[in-house]
């Protein structure tokens, strides 16, 4: 007989992580900083699928392999992400803040892709299965999770409450923004304190801050142990 242990009962939060799911990256605050990790579902998905349609018709196994490699880099993303997230959240005993996405993909998130199975896989990568992963992960601690309404969370001023504007045809910094009191945004930095924003969180928001615009984004991060250190690296850079 094997008896299985109940998940821990959830603890009474002191304090909030809000993280932003994107289909190239995850953007968190940590100890109020911003910082941004890339994840590159969008690319890995698109360039298995670019990589099939070159070769042409392939062999069932070369199929089979080349699904299973694409499936297994993006779940190991997913569960080193989850479980850096969810442990910077137990050692703070900070809830995780979450958007509560529907199941379908909102269209501006990957309206560059036309293949409507294509776009589903990104996006079940990138935002379905790294929340559930995330959510799972939580309960196996005890973190609380909030789930909060995802509406224009990118697209109003946390310090105005004024509309951000981004450039319609991408320019430069297609993810950059400017409110209309001349705060500069960043979409996936903005999204995070609006979404702490709506639990009640009135810790302060950076007001003219580079990192608001221009977060630090990091690549190499699958081997680091915690995301506070992160945080702490680029402070000493």
């Amino acid at each position: 007989m094997v008896f299985k242990e109940d998940d821990p009962k959830p603890y009474e939060p002191k304090a909030f992580i809000p993280v932003d799911l994107n289909e190239n990256s995850v953007s968190s605050l940590i100890k109020n900083k911003p910082v941004l990790l890339e994840t590159n579902t969008k690319r890995i998905t698109l360039g298995y699928e670019y990589r099939r349609i070159e070769e042409g018709r392939s062999t069932k196994d070369r199929e089979v392999g080349r699904k299973l490699r694409e499936k297994d880099k993006k779940l190991d993303v997913r569960r080193k992400m989850a479980k850096l997230i969810v442990l910077e959240a137990y050692e703070s005993r900070s809830a995780i803040i979450l958007e509560d996405l529907s199941k379908r993909a909102p269209e501006h998130v990957v309206e560059d892709v036309k293949d409507e199975q294509l776009r589903s896989r990104i996006y079940r990568s990138a935002f379905s299965s790294m929340r559930r992963a995330i959510v799972e992960k939580a309960r196996e601690f005890g973190v609380p999770v909030i789930l909060v309404d995802p509406s224009h969370t990118s697209t109003v001023c946390p310090v105005h409450g004024t509309k951000i504007i981004y450039q319609p045809d991408g320019g430069d910094a297609p993810r950059v923004g400017v409110c209309e009191r001349g705060e500069r945004w960043h979409r996936d930095v903005v999204a995070l304190y609006n979404l702490r924003k709506r639990v009640g969180d009135v810790s302060p928001v950076p007001f003219m801050s580079k990192e608001s615009h221009d977060p630090p984004t990091v690549s190499r991060w699958l081997r680091v142990k915690s995301l506070h250190l992160i945080v702490i690296e680029d402070k000493m850079k």
